[in-house]
């Protein structure tokens, strides 16, 4: 059953329980309250016939002339009757005859003054008489009880009818205020669909009431819109950097074994001279070479993206810097070594050199005049800078510098794979640090790296 008919009827079903409860509360009331109104008036006509025949007692045992018969009649009557409940006077008749008193009511009247009875289907009300003789009576008032029967039934046939306009309404008003509700659901599921049907994870809900629970639903459904398509957006990012990966590798692939594939069939030719052969075997070794360069690159790359760990222990940074000066002799006459603080940080000794290598490589075949490497400890990091004189990176080019197999423009073109800064900033990134890429106010790129302290 769609949950429309369902709020609706649930509606519907509490104002009936609530009628319900409402017309058994009202009949509790006035059922009661219809006999005593009915008692009242009795005792007050029965007090009055008391007051009117001690005015008159030589009333004689007689039927009034137009007395009517409770059978067609719903007026009240007097009955007037001695203490032995012999009929004196009537004003009403039962089957053509005087009422029959009960006898209890006669007496209980007698003794305490007053009493009230039903008897075939007459309510009662008797008030006790005495004459200046001595003589006692009584003195009854009676009505059919059929006026509060039919009293009692014109109010069920109203309230009923009530009752019915009520539910209704209630089932209307349900009916409309549940469509209402729940339009934002239709819209969603609407919505749903066409997404699913068009993949189009643009689509939003429009905006809803955010006090009530459907309005919080809209919002929690377009803040999951917004970050499926944000994760949509990384996967289709991912997947093309990764299909741009391979084509750049399988690009530099491509040359050295052009090149191997060459020289090997070269080689293959019985009349090849003793230099010539010398010299494939030469470019075979270099090709071979730079592949394996490459290709450990790459490796290191992977490893990177798979989520590979390094063990981190305490390095000092200071004669990290200082071996790297000494290992790079043929850097003599350019590079220039500052320590500032003897930073201390938590890392892999062999990846923070190959990092601080690269740095280094890359200004030598990129830059021009001195480089400079400084290591400081400022506001609580570490911090490695390497500058070099050359013209420096574009501005447009900076945002790229550090994506695979990128190169920058031909002045700082030359020798290698566009994977060193990647794989230097793969290194940072597993170190928890940031690097960055600039230009120094006299020209030149400048390269920072920030790591944390060593804890």
């Amino acid at each position: 059953m769609p949950i429309r008919w369902r709020l609706a009827l649930f509606g519907v079903g509490l104002t009936a329980a609530a009628l319900l409860a409402f017309a058994l509360l009202l009949n509790a009331i006035i059922g009661p309250g219809a006999v005593a109104d009915q008692d009242e008036l009795l005792g007050g006509i029965a007090e009055n016939g008391v007051t009117a025949f001690a005015a008159d007692p030589t009333t004689a045992a007689a039927v009034s002339p137009i007395a009517a018969d409770i059978a067609s009649s719903d007026e009240p009557f007097v009955v007037i009757a001695a203490e032995d409940g012999t009929i004196r006077y009537t004003t009403g008749l039962v089957d053509g005859s005087a009422p029959r008193l009960p006898a209890a009511m006669v007496v209980e009247a007698i003794d305490t003054g007053s009493s009230a009875a039903t008897a075939q289907g007459i309510r009662y009300q008797a008030r006790r008489w005495e004459s200046p003789a001595g003589e006692k009576g009584i003195v009854a008032a009676g009505q059919t009880t059929r006026v509060v029967e039919e009293q009692l039934q014109g109010f069920r046939g109203f309230l009923t009818f009530f009752a019915v306009v009520t539910l209704i309404a209630a089932a209307v008003v349900s009916w409309f205020v549940s469509g209402r509700a729940l339009r934002p659901l239709k819209t969603l599921a609407a919505t749903t669909d066409d997404i699913g049907h068009t993949s189009d994870l643009s689509r939003r809900l429009p905006p809803q009431r955010r006090d009530d629970e459907v309005g919080a639903l809209a919002a929690s459904f377009n803040a999951m819109l917004d970050r499926l398509q944000e994760t949509r957006g990384r996967l289709e990012s991912s997947l093309a950097t990764q299909r741009r990966f391979v084509a750049d590798a399988s690009h530099e692939l491509r040359s050295p074994l052009t090149t191997i594939r060459t020289n090997a069939g070269f080689l293959q030719r019985p009349d090849v001279a003793v230099t010539d052969r010398a010299e494939a075997i030469a470019d075979i070794a270099v090709e071979a070479d730079r592949m394996t360069r490459l290709v450990d690159d790459l490796l290191m790359l992977a490893r990177g993206d798979a989520g590979a760990t390094v063990e981190l222990v305490p390095i000092a940074l200071g004669p990290l810097v200082v071996d790297l000066r000494r290992t790079s002799r043929h850097l003599d006459n350019r590079l220039t070594v500052t320590v500032d603080g003897a930073p201390v940080v938590e890392g892999d000794e062999d990846s923070l050199t190959r990092l601080v290598r690269i740095l280094l490589d890359n200004a030598e075949l990129h830059g021009d005049g001195p480089i400079e490497l400084a290591v400081s400890r400022i506001d609580g990091v570490a911090r490695i800078v390497v500058a070099d004189g050359g013209p420096g990176i574009p501005d447009d080019e900076l945002d790229r510098i550090f994506d695979r197999f990128y190169r920058a423009d031909e002045t700082r073109s030359g020798p290698g794979f566009g994977l060193g800064l990647s794989i230097a900033a793969a290194i940072v990134d597993a170190h928890g640090g940031s690097i960055a890429a600039g230009n120094g106010e006299r020209g030149g790129a400048v390269f920072t790296v920030t790591l944390p302290l060593a804890g």
